[in-house]
């Protein structure tokens, strides 16, 4: 494109201008088309990394008894063993929720799960809750600071009671137990490694007595590497 140029301006005399012109040409520096850096994005994915899982828990606890079930709330003298109060509800003894899994995916992580009660249950004389169980969270929005699970599970509920006075009279079975879990919640990821969750949810059991508990749990989770 210089050469033409160089010709036209020699044709008509203009010399200086001709001679200048390849000098500004090779000021001229091409334009490096090198693409831009793709700027880095977070990632809140769990996919290859252990867990472990800590959380308080609460609620309220609703227990329908069978006849031979630990009784549920004060003895009744008016009335006989077969006819005392069959339904009660009461608040949960709080209980501390430990878990450990691992994310095979972003998207689904299965756990093993134990829940280890802080006081004993007075209206049913029963021991400090103790469950040993498996389950398996499924996230929503996986790899998102901010992400909904739901989580399944089942467990094995394993505590001693500690019937006394009239709790004895209709010598209650406080056998072991078959409990069924479901929650649903957010967690906020705090890093790649710290999560922060709450959520809502119900324990059903079906053995000892037709009992189960609405919760509110609220914990953090730690994953490595």
């Amino acid at each position: 494109m210089v050469r033409p140029v160089k010709v036209l301006l020699g044709i008509f005399g203009l010399s200086t201008l001709a001679q200048a012109l390849p000098a500004q040409a090779a000021d001229v520096a091409p334009v490096d088309a090198a693409p831009l850096a793709a700027a880095p994005s977070n990632q809140y994915g769990h996919a290859g990394q252990f867990s472990l899982r800590a959380a308080l828990v609460g609620g309220y606890r609703m227990v329908l008894r069978y006849d031979d079930s630990p009784f549920c709330a004060a003895y009744d003298a008016d009335k006989s063993i077969s006819d005392q109060q069959k339904f009660c509800g009461h608040a949960a003894p709080p209980a501390l929720d430990l878990a450990l899994g691992y994310a095979p995916a972003n998207f689904v992580e299965p756990y093993l799960w134990f829940r280890l009660g802080l006081s004993a249950e007075e209206q049913t004389r029963t021991a400090a809750v103790k469950i040993l169980g498996a389950g398996l969270r499924i996230y929503t929005m996986s790899d998102a600071a901010v992400k909904i699970y739901v989580e399944p599970a089942i467990g094995l509920e394993f505590e001693d009671g500690e019937a006394d006075g009239f709790w004895l009279l209709n010598d209650p079975e406080y056998q072991q137990d078959l409990v069924f879990h479901i929650a649903a919640g957010p967690q906020l990821d705090l890093s790649h490694n710290l999560g922060l969750f709450l959520d809502g949810g119900v324990t059903v059991g079906v053995l000892r007595a037709i009992h189960s508990s609405l919760e509110l749990k609220a914990g953090l989770q730690l994953r490595l590497p």
